[in-house]
């Protein structure tokens, strides 16, 4: 089974091969996005902490 974290990696890697092939750019508005985690135990034994992230802006991605 693949981590979520492993799953994010492959496909920002495929988006960034795609945008080379293509020459081309892409911008991702968030407005108010809103994360919610979990207090979560890790495989080391600590803890990381819950809490909530917030997100407004934009992110744009170029290739050339």
């Amino acid at each position: 089974m693949k981590s979520a974290e492993g799953e994010w990696v492959n496909l920002l890697a495929e988006v960034f091969e795609r945008l080379t092939d293509k020459h081309a750019s892409i911008t991702y508005a968030f407005n108010d996005v809103t994360f919610e985690l979990d207090r979560t135990n890790t495989t080391g034994g600590k803890f990381l902490p819950a809490g909530k992230i917030k997100i407004n802006g934009k992110i744009t991605i170029t290739a050339g």
